[in-house]
Formats: structure tokens, sequence, C-alpha cells
């Protein structure tokens, strides 16, 4: 995997503890907990996605549930209208 230096900032507690990490060995270095962080929250962005997803699907294939959610979305168009 290649890597590609950048520079952030954050805020001193957040570094103190990193460096803590670091130092208790817990972490190989800061750009490894940042990597470990980063790569967590995406996979769980990504796994939140494809839960939404499946949960439209399964409602698409309910005709009452598709009803409701278009009436609420007309409500809901109409009140940002100022209807």
């Amino acid at each position: 995997m290649s890597t590609k230096p950048i520079t952030i900032t954050v805020d001193e507690s957040l570094h103190a503890y990193v460096q803590e990490q670091v130092e208790a060995g817990r972490v190989r270095s800061v750009s490894a907990y940042f990597n470990h962080a980063a790569r967590h929250q995406m996979e769980t962005e990504r796994h939140a996605d494809l839960a939404w997803r499946a949960a439209v699907e399964k409602a698409r294939q309910d005709p009452a549930v598709v009803e409701r959610a278009q009436r609420r979305a007309r409500k809901a168009q109409e009140i940002l209208n100022g209807r």
C-alpha cells in the first residue's frame, strides 16, 4: 500500500493521548493511530450505507410503506415551501 504524507491539526489533548499510546507501545506511530482511526470510520460509514440501502430496498417491497413515505415526503415538501 502506498502512503501520502499530509499535515493535520488536532486538539492538544488528542495529540497527548495518541502520543501516550505510541510511548506505551499500543500503536506503532502517530500516523498508524490516525490511519487506524480513519479506516475504522470509513468502514463504519460503509456499513451504515449498506444497512440503509438494505432497509430502503426492503421498504420498497411493501406498497403500504411506499405510500406512507410518499405522503410524508409530500407533506414535508409543503411545509418547506410554506404552504
